[in-house]
């Protein structure tokens, strides 16, 4: 008899995407599943949504006020009845042999836990995380040290024995972010953590959801670290907290924003470790000096193209998104207009105040110079793409 499976579908206000989610759970090629869905209170019509599917492996939790999406697994939790438990976000989709896929692979390796990679679906873009995905050495062999670096598992990607949560707890419901991240560390400070290594799922996010909370996610971060310092790498930690609160001031004369490295070391105070303060603060002053450099690189390089390359009508810019209009709006103000915006796949918008939006595989003259103009998440995978149409006469915009 193959062992039942409890998929838990927290939603709050998801009726356009509901049943995008739970459909792909029903068309599983492994069918013993039960799906807990839980209504965290909304208030549009996600209810009517749910209670229109006649399948009998669904049951609706209603809670009587909102709770968070934390809360809302854990109530799941509760009251699964499989022996194996899996999450699913109510705006995501998964392959239909996920399930299958990752029974097997637990029970032929007798494994408490196991998570995969997943194509993250942003506007028009699509993207694998992690990108070294097939790299089982990081991610089979030495998963808890590549944890102490940085979170790689997304809560839709695991699936867990329902024993475990018994020994380690539930989802921290104080966590507004990382809330995957928290629970795993957990998970594997007491058992092993399998890796399939195929993308099952396939995630959404949108600029209104709390992924985008940048607020959440620095109080994640220092929250994490009171329960964890024992566990994360604390280099690691404090690089990823520095760019992420934004740390340095824009513009050439940069410095640390003091008051952000303090509530650090707040935190290892009440731990009585002079040693790991004095470690911490030597780790700032490194960030600063690497910060530092890295900026006088960049200005140094941009003026250099600007003063080299820019002319008006002359020039592209590669992104239209946010940093490409804040460069464009930056040149306009020196007087130079763009001959066009490029990017890497059609979008609707067809220009920016006249100037053409122009695909960058169509036809583009190959010397004309480009200002690379994204977030700098992105800037690696454009400038790959300029180079694979030898295309040299480029400058990342450094204020991204």
């Amino acid at each position: 008899m193959e062992p039942l499976v409890t998929v838990i579908i927290p939603t709050f206000n998801r009726e356009n995407t509901i049943l995008r989610a739970v459909n792909s759970v029903l068309q599983q090629t492994y069918d013993n599943l039960e799906v807990i869905i839980v209504d965290d209170c909304s208030n549009d019509l996600t209810a009517e949504k749910v209670n229109g599917c006649k399948d009998p492996r669904i049951r609706l939790i209603s809670l009587p006020n909102n709770q968070g999406a934390n809360a809302a697994r854990n109530r799941g939790i509760e009251k699964a009845r499989g022996t194996y438990i899996a999450f699913q976000d109510s705006d995501d989709e998964w392959a239909a042999h996920k399930l299958e896929k990752q029974i097997d692979y637990m029970i032929e390796n007798n494994l408490e836990a196991c998570f995969c990679p997943y194509l993250l679906q942003e506007e028009e873009k699509q993207r694998l995380m992690p990108d070294d995905y097939r790299n089982l050495e990081r991610y089979r062999e030495h998963i808890i040290e590549t944890l102490r670096h940085g979170n790689c598992v997304g809560t839709p990607t695991l699936m867990v024995k329902r024993e475990v949560f018994s020994q380690i707890g539930m989802f921290d419901e104080k966590m507004k972010r990382l809330q995957d991240y928290e629970l795993v560390i957990r998970l594997v400070k007491k058992f092993r953590l399998g890796y399939v290594e195929e993308p099952l799922v396939k995630a959404y996010r949108e600029q209104q959801s709390i992924s985008s909370n940048h607020e959440a996610l620095l109080e994640a971060q220092l929250y994490l670290l009171e329960k964890h310092l024992d566990f994360l790498d604390i280099t690691s930690f404090l690089y990823h907290y520095f760019d992420d609160s934004d740390t340095l001031k824009n513009g050439e004369d940069r410095e640390i924003k003091w008051e952000a490295f303090n509530r650090v070391l707040g935190i290892i105070r009440k731990k009585k470790d002079a040693d790991l303060e004095r470690y911490c603060y030597q780790t700032a002053m490194q960030y600063l000096y690497d910060q530092y450099d890295m900026m006088r690189e960049a200005l140094k390089n941009w003026y250099e193209f600007f003063k080299r390359h820019i002319r008006n009508r002359e020039f592209a810019i590669y992104g239209a998104g946010v940093y490409g209009q804040k460069a464009y709006a930056h040149l306009m103000q020196e007087g130079y207009m763009p001959a066009c915006f490029l990017v890497t796949e059609k979008t609707e918008k067809r220009n920016i105040d006249g100037i053409p939006i122009i695909v960058l595989s169509e036809k583009v003259k190959q010397d004309i110079p480009i200002i690379i103009a994204v977030s700098w998440e992105r800037q690696k995978e454009l400038t790959e793409n300029l180079l694979n149409r030898n295309m040299y006469r480029f400058c990342v915009y450094p204020f991204c």
